[in-house]
């Protein structure tokens, strides 16, 4: 498996990309349209707070919660992967419009957010300018104008150091698939994201630091009958001196409006509630 690397601003990083997520499911892109001090901003903020004293002010509480998940999650609430019996190795933060947040971190959310949106929009365009007709005739809308700005989720990770009494089992995250139609991911400070090939193998994500890392998430291989692969991948726990080091991983996932019909099956609204049922089981 190649993840290709995109430059954005070449005339061809259209057809490459669309190139790059159909064999693969993933994309690195660089010279992209975030600002490099905003990426190492939010990263340095977001340290600060897991390793702060003011996260558990902000703990999920799915009693006042509107449906968003929003706010603070430890690793003692975090989440079991889909067919898998142990916890990952992460805490976590989601940012959504109207939920809580951190005053510190608000102002370079806030451009993220703007700047990662509009992105996502023009790569949903070229998924859908680059594809063969055959695929994007039967889609009910077009990808760019299915997304939703409240629905698509900020969410900010904070894989802890290994303190070497983790379950055997345990990983930082374990194998899984994205539920949204395309995630935006700023590449970690430190490695670790794996892919799995077509014959099961599971092969590193060649990257660097600045770069944007682009894949496609079940949402869209639903809307497109798989053209574009949701495909696994896992965050691997580090060996030797990195395994006493945080890691800060900041994946912006795009997801459409809930009334968007993805397929005969599903719309949105109901391919989403179906998977957290499977991860909150």
């Amino acid at each position: 498996m190649h993840v290709q690397t995109i430059d954005y601003i070449s005339e061809s990083a259209g057809r490459d990309f669309v190139d790059s997520l159909h064999e693969t499911g993933f994309a690195v892109l660089r010279n992209h349209p975030i600002p490099q001090a905003l990426l190492r901003n939010l990263n340095s903020d977001w340290l600060a707070f897991f390793l702060g004293t003011k996260k558990e002010h902000y703990l999920f509480d799915p009693s006042t919660d509107q449906g968003g998940r929003a706010g603070y999650f430890p690793q003692r609430i975090s989440e079991t992967a889909v067919g898998q019996t142990t916890k990952d190795l992460k805490e976590f933060f989601h940012v959504l419009p109207n939920g809580p947040m951190p005053p510190e971190c608000a102002n370079n959310i806030r451009q993220f957010r703007e700047i990662g949106f509009e992105l996502g929009a023009e790569l949903l365009k070229w998924l859908q300018e680059f594809a063969p007709q055959s695929v994007t005739e039967s889609i009910s809308e077009p990808f760019s104008g299915m997304l939703c700005q409240h629905a698509s989720l900020f969410r900010i990770l904070h894989y802890p150091p290994l303190g070497g009494d983790e379950a055997a089992d345990a990983m930082r995250a374990a194998a899984h698939e994205d539920i949204n139609l395309l995630t935006i991911l700023p590449v970690a400070e430190q490695a670790g994201l794996q892919v799995k090939d077509k014959a099961g193998n599971w092969i590193d994500v060649s990257s660097k630091r600045g770069e944007l890392i682009i894949n496609s998430g079940d949402m869209l291989q639903e809307a497109t009958a798989g053209f574009y692969p949701s495909t696994s991948h896992r965050v691997n726990n580090p060996g030797g001196a990195i395994k006493n080091e945080s890691r800060i991983s900041m994946p912006l996932f795009l997801t459409p409006r809930q009334e968007v019909k993805l397929s005969e099956r599903h719309t949105s609204g109901s391919y989403l509630e179906e998977r957290l049922n499977l991860i909150n089981g």
